[in-house]
């Protein structure tokens, strides 16, 4: 158990090649976001609301793979799922940081480039950072930071 950080272009697909694919087992992934809090990479903001099925007088029935619609249907299929991806891809104008429920949570939420730049322009200015990837405490730490660095050049990330 755990969560799966994939980089995207910025075309929203998912990067192909090496270096693109970062896991965090379950037990450390709460160390990565007390540091990420500590060097004030993250930001607090509640958990988006997804769209109702019912708004779009749709039921879970409606959703299941294979299923055949009638035009009406499949109109109203395709305007939820467009509401969906908008509340997963959705981001502040000018954002602080990355919330943290995008990278604790494995809904796919879109951590964007923005939020990238914004989270590691942070952790550089911090007065700590020279020491930050030393290979002491936790030794994935410098290669996370790589990582993101890695995701701002592209179109961000997701995790699942």
């Amino acid at each position: 158990m755990g969560n799966d950080v994939y980089i995207q272009t910025s075309d929203g697909k998912r990067a192909e090649g090496g270096g693109n694919y970062f896991r965090f087992a379950y037990t450390a992934l709460p160390r990565t976001l007390d540091a990420m809090k500590n060097f004030g990479m993250l930001v607090q903001l509640p958990v988006p609301s997804y769209p109702e099925l019912s708004t779009y007088g749709l039921a879970g029935v409606d959703l299941r793979p294979g299923t055949k619609y009638d035009e009406s249907t499949a109109n109203r299929v395709a305007e939820f799922r467009t509401a969906y991806q908008a509340v997963k891809d959705a981001s502040e104008t000018v954002p602080t940081g990355i919330p943290r429920y995008k990278i604790d949570s494995n809904d796919g939420f879109l951590v964007t480039v923005a939020e990238i730049t914004a989270a590691l322009a942070t952790y550089d200015a911090h007065p700590g950072v020279a020491i930050a990837e030393m290979p002491v405490g936790d030794p994935r730490w410098g290669i996370w930071i790589a990582f993101l660095r890695q995701a701002q050049a592209h179109g961000g990330l997701r995790t699942h």
